[in-house]
């Protein structure tokens, strides 16, 4: 089952989506999942955006997400995170750090 929100969405805004698109309350998503109800409303408001892999997990069978969903949620969570990179900044720091040979260059002494 699709999301029908892309994961660049916050992890929150997603979080609502999804449980919106359920039919779920925040109280039906809390005794579905085993997490606070004020937790999650306080990951839907943006109060707390570094959820725990496991949260999202529960998060996920909660709201019966399928494995592409729950690996949408997680990504989410993921760049919610302070110093989260993308893939495409990732790329770009390993090109600097190689040398004419496009291998690694990085610790060696020249």
């Amino acid at each position: 089952m699709g999301t029908g929100v892309g994961i660049t969405a916050p992890f929150g805004r997603l979080l609502r989506t999804l449980r919106q698109s359920r039919r779920l309350t925040i109280e039906e998503l809390a005794e579905a999942s085993g997490i606070s109800g004020r937790a999650i409303g306080d990951m839907e408001r943006g109060r707390s955006r570094r959820p725990h892999r496991s949260t999202v997990t529960a998060l996920a069978q909660g709201l019966g997400l399928d494995e592409a969903a729950h690996a949408g949620l997680l990504a989410a969570a993921r760049a919610a995170r302070p110093g989260a990179r993308t893939a495409e900044s990732v790329r770009a720091s390993a090109t600097r750090c190689r040398g004419a040979s496009g291998t690694s260059s990085a610790g060696r002494r020249n």
